[in-house]
């Protein structure tokens, strides 16, 4: 329940910046295997303006929006692995994936 949880918390975030940040976007889910457990990954892509520093959007307190500023850094915390990658004017994609098993 707590793994679900995560995976769900961490996409509602990433999809509400596609649609918040990039005027909408595309969700892509695969169930990787790997030795010890399968997962779950989601592939969150936008059109959107892109981000010019990355580094910053994931530190904590960050916010574009008059939020708390837990938002993609949060999502970092989350899961298991996460891929950001951007760049002004090309849009935004998000990898994230959370491992079942021990």
């Amino acid at each position: 329940m707590v793994d679900q949880t995560r995976v769900v918390t961490a996409a509602s975030e990433l999809a509400r910046n596609a649609y918040v940040h990039g005027g909408g976007g595309t969700l892509l889910i695969e169930y990787p295997r790997r030795e010890g457990g399968n997962g779950l990954r989601l592939t969150i892509s936008d059109n959107g303006p892109g981000i010019g520093d990355t580094d910053e959007v994931l530190a904590d307190g960050f916010t574009t929006g008059g939020g708390l500023g837990h938002g993609l850094g949060g999502a970092k915390r989350l899961v298991d692995d996460f891929t950001l990658r951007s760049a002004p004017g090309q849009g935004t994609t998000v990898t994230v994936t959370r491992w079942a098993g021990p």
